[in-house]
């Protein structure tokens, strides 16, 4: 897997292993961020026989902690102690992020909901002044909802609407720009009938950033 600035998200991913503790069930993240913190993990669970439950966001972040033995669970048998992941953007006055370039944010919200801390692992390129700024919006969509889907988003001030392919979940994703991302634009967003999830996630409180 090729990985940008691999060395700076190297980092951030070893400001949270000691938070990994024997017996914990854990939300991994998805992202080259979370890849990178995923195997740190894995490589600390292996050597030092720790028992941890693995809430993967991914198919290939599931394949990285199968591959260390770590256990995988789901959000009916278990509950989250914490969770880690990154972000396409993050607006660090308002702690409002952008994620989902990889097709995973449903579940990725899914466990940030679920856990009552989550630690968003972010170099210095995810900064940003406004969302917005370097990213569009992903928007995963029940297939035959596209063109219903895309028509209200413009309704709501989307700029420039792209089809990018499908999800882990066989939805479709949009890539939408926003010319401005105020709050009540996720709760919009999520109201269109069609809507699976949206890339916003603004105002948390269950979110710690990590740069």
């Amino acid at each position: 897997m090729e990985i940008v600035n691999r060395e700076a998200k190297e980092k951030l991913a070893d400001k949270i292993l000691d938070k990994v503790k024997d017996g914990q069930t854990i939300g991994f993240g998805s992202g080259t961020t979370s890849y990178i913190a995923a195997e740190k993990i894995g490589q600390k669970v292996k050597n030092e026989g720790l028992n941890i439950t693995a809430i993967p966001t991914s198919n290939l972040i599931k394949d990285v902690c199968t591959k260390y033995g770590i256990k995988i669970g789901n959000l009916i048998e278990n509950s989250i102690d914490w969770a880690f992941d990154g972000a396409d953007e993050v607006d660090l006055k308002n702690l409002w992020l952008i994620k989902g370039k990889g097709a995973a944010m449903f579940k990725e919200k899914l466990n940030i909901i679920s856990s009552p801390i989550t630690y968003i692992l972010v170099d210095e390129t995810k900064i940003v002044d406004y969302l917005g700024q370097k990213c569009k919006v992903p928007i995963e969509v029940f297939p035959s909802a596209l063109k219903y889907v895309s028509e209200k988003l413009e309704k709501l001030g989307a700029t420039e609407i792209t089809y990018r392919g499908l999800t882990e979940n066989n939805n479709g994703i949009l890539d939408v720009k926003f010319e401005n991302i105020e709050q009540s634009l996720e709760d919009k967003v999520k109201l269109i009938t069609g809507v699976i999830e949206s890339g916003l996630f603004l105002k948390y409180n269950n979110i710690e950033i990590i740069n």
